[in-house]
């Protein structure tokens, strides 16, 4: 039926014995309900009873599309049955199970790959300090210490920001219960009034308690300050890490004798992520400064911890704004009334699209390189995968995986394309080869 499958399948069976084998449910064998589709270790025996059957006790395997990763399968846990291996279209379909493979194994190690993540990341930004301080002559192990002493004060800032909003948000919503009573009741007479069911509306008032929102932030400060074990583990990497800093430039010349493209990414990845934390630390400072002043004039309480859950959520993309808009305009809300929360919304609004829409890009351009959506796309999977830290890691991650396996590969280079908030500007720099020689005298 197919002239070009029919004349490679001849060929093939011109020097060889050729068996051809139509998995359970297609071609001649019987088929199977959905509920019953064999796995892979099944579709392995399946070709071993084949195999059994005629007499073959060796075989060079041949799998196209999905019956690659079973053919795989079939060659790693029966080796004497295969002597050779041969793929075709498998490529797509062995990456994404490798991703599947990777990222169940991130997740399940979340508590460890996200803080160890960040504080590598922490060891990048801070070493032009370290160089810095060697070419004005300072010791290197001083200049090491240094270097330390910053990180340390970063996860300090870092961290010890994210647990002071927590656990002030957790002290303060248990205090605003009554004017929550106080709206929900003025509200409940309202919809009373336009012939909306009083009785639902009851059940959402006793469903939704500020005591009980308080209990997502109080598991969330106890996670955050019962971790004493992987904080002593993140110390002593952090000792490791920054004064392995000072080798890393000779470890990158060993890389690129042999893998110019992983060297060039890992050099890309460091300067972008450096970029990203220097530029993201000093608006988002910028922003939440404003924002406290904003807050004072306002009067909404705590205005200073509202300050620094902004400067936290600054870090993550697309809805970092949103997340921390919304705690000040509930306590204003219940506090000053709607006049007070739609002041916050309005300043809030002006404040990011002042600074990080028109002011930001000025000073600094594309400090990320990759597009809005790829960014939004990677908060979720992060988020996903490292949990509450992989939200803040989200443009971290998404850059490390973009530097060391896109900028530099052709065959990704349409991937790169759509990820990239310049593609034509980020084309790699490998050059395709075409197997032909240049004519003699040719230029």
């Amino acid at each position: 039926e197919h002239p070009l499958v029919a004349g490679f399948l001849s060929k093939l069976a011109s020097f060889s014995r050729l068996l051809l084998i139509d998995k359970r449910g297609t071609g001649l064998s019987d088929r199977v309900a959905e509920s019953e589709l064999p796995t892979l270790e099944q579709r392995m025996d399946d070709v071993r009873a084949v195999m059994d059957a005629v007499g073959s006790e060796r075989a060079a395997l041949f799998g196209i599309s999905e019956g690659g990763p079973m053919a795989i399968l079939l060659a790693a846990s029966f080796p004497e049955r295969c002597s050779h291996l041969a793929l075709y279209g498998t490529f797509l379909i062995l990456i994404v199970a490798g991703l599947i493979v990777i990222g169940a194994g991130l997740r399940s190690t979340a508590n460890i790959v996200g803080p160890l993540f960040l504080v590598i990341t922490l060891v990048i930004t801070v070493a032009p300090l370290r160089n810095l301080l060697v070419r004005r002559r300072w010791p290197s192990w001083l200049a090491s210490a240094v270097s330390l002493l910053t990180i340390y004060a970063l996860l300090v800032l870092i961290l010890g920001s994210v647990a002071f909003a927590v656990a002030r948000l957790v002290g303060t919503l248990p205090e605003y219960a009554n004017a929550f009573n106080r709206i929900f009741n003025y509200l409940l007479g309202l919809s009373t009034r336009l012939g909306y069911g009083q009785e639902q509306l009851e059940r959402l008032a006793s469903s939704v308690q500020l005591s009980s929102l308080a209990g997502p932030a109080q598991a969330l400060l106890s996670g955050i300050s019962g971790g004493v074990s992987l904080l002593l583990l993140i110390v002593t990497v952090v000792i490791f890490l920054a004064f392995e800093a000072a080798s890393m430039p000779e470890r990158l010349g060993v890389i690129r004798e042999t893998r110019p493209h992983i060297a060039d990414g890992l050099t890309n990845f460091t300067s972008r992520v450096r970029k990203y934390w220097i530029v993201t630390t000093v608006f988002g400072f910028i922003v939440a400064v404003l924002d406290v002043i904003a807050l004072a004039i306002i009067g909404v309480p705590l205005f200073v911890t509202w300050g620094v859950l902004a400067f936290v959520t600054n870090y993550i993309p697309n809805i970092g704004f949103i997340l921390g808009v919304i705690p000040p305009a509930l306590i204003a809300l219940l506090d000053g009334g709607v006049g007070s929360a739609v002041a916050v919304v309005v300043a809030y609004t002006a404040i990011n699209v002042v600074v990080q829409t028109i002011i930001q890009p000025r000073f600094t351009g594309d400090a990320v390189g990759i597009s809005a959506t790829a960014a939004f796309v990677s908060l979720i999977f992060w988020a996903y995968i490292l949990g509450t830290l992989g939200a803040l890691l989200a443009v971290p991650a998404t850059l490390f995986l973009k530097s060391v396996l896109l900028d530099n590969s052709v065959p990704a280079s349409w991937v790169n394309a759509l990820v990239s908030a310049s593609p034509s500007k980020e084309k790699p720099r490998a050059v395709r080869r075409t197997g032909r020689q240049p004519a003699e005298g040719s230029s």
